[in-house]
């Protein structure tokens, strides 16, 4: 670990990534870049959940944590970073504890707060990398144009019954309404329909995978392919996603998103 001796990391973070040196492609003005990165994801789910735990063990930087919501009992089975001591705390305190307790020296930023078109700026300027963690539509089809507006990479994620997809946005061509859209009323809610716990957990997965090689700057990331899941019949999917030449969103150029008719997505 001698190659990382010069970097500002903590004792237990050198450690922490002495495997990731080892890997092809990895350097470590790569792990420098890990180091100094800031990531948010929003919303504290099952999605969030098994993405922030990844990205704080791995050694990001700077998480930010963005969810108005408290942990409710029903939870507990999907969402690995509550116990139940944790029912009725606000999810980014828990989740921030919790994320703690595995990594000290992590910096976090914890907003109580649901994501919309009046605060979307002020919560995620200056990441370099989103997470979708989203169960609604309307802020899901906004982080999509937050992306395309801003240039800022976003993975999303979705998770229902069996099935998981992880598709990542890189702020141009092609994008989330490319793959589905105006799904306004296509949005599915895992209370009616049901979701197996590890199937969102093996979501939260690849989005941390797919975050982690943009900042190490290694691998193929999904940009315009879409991951697919199907733990039902146990089948792994990657299609590609080719651009709409009429996409109302990444065809003519950013759009302000507060200007943008937001729509429903695939819940997450």
């Amino acid at each position: 670990m001698a190659a990382t001796a010069d970097l500002d990391w903590p004792l237990a973070d050198k450690e922490r990534v002495r495997r990731l040196l080892a890997l092809p492609g990895v350097r470590p003005h790569s792990l420098e870049r890990l180091l100094a990165a800031r990531v948010a994801v929003v919303g504290m789910g099952g999605l969030g959940c098994a993405a922030a735990l990844y990205l704080a063990g791995q050694g990001v930087g700077h998480l930010t944590l963005i969810d108005p919501d408290r942990v409710a009992a029903h939870n507990l089975g999907r969402q690995v970073l509550y116990a139940p001591e944790d029912v009725g705390r606000l999810k980014v305190e828990a989740a921030g504890s919790a994320l703690r307790r595995l990594r000290p020296e992590l910096s976090l930023s914890l907003w109580p707060h649901a994501l919309g078109p009046e605060n979307a700026d002020f919560l995620l300027a200056g990441h370099d990398l989103v997470l979708d963690g989203l169960d609604q539509g309307v802020p899901r089809d906004l982080l999509n144009r937050w992306a395309v507006a801003h240039g800022v990479p976003v993975v999303f994620a979705g998770a229902i019954g069996y099935e998981a997809q992880v598709l990542v946005v890189a702020g141009g061509q092609p994008c989330l309404f490319c793959l589905f859209g105006s799904v306004a009323d296509a949005a599915q809610d895992c209370a009616v329909e049901g979701v197996l716990g590890p199937v969102v957990g093996m979501a939260g997965m690849v989005q941390a995978q797919e975050a982690l090689k943009l900042l190490l700057g290694v691998g193929r990331p999904l940009i315009g392919r879409l991951w697919t899941w199907d733990a039902y019949a146990g089948r792994t999917r990657i299609l590609a996603v080719p651009p709409r030449p009429d996409c109302p969103v990444c065809a003519s150029g950013p759009v302000a998103v507060g200007q943008a008719r937001m729509g429903g997505q695939h819940r997450g």
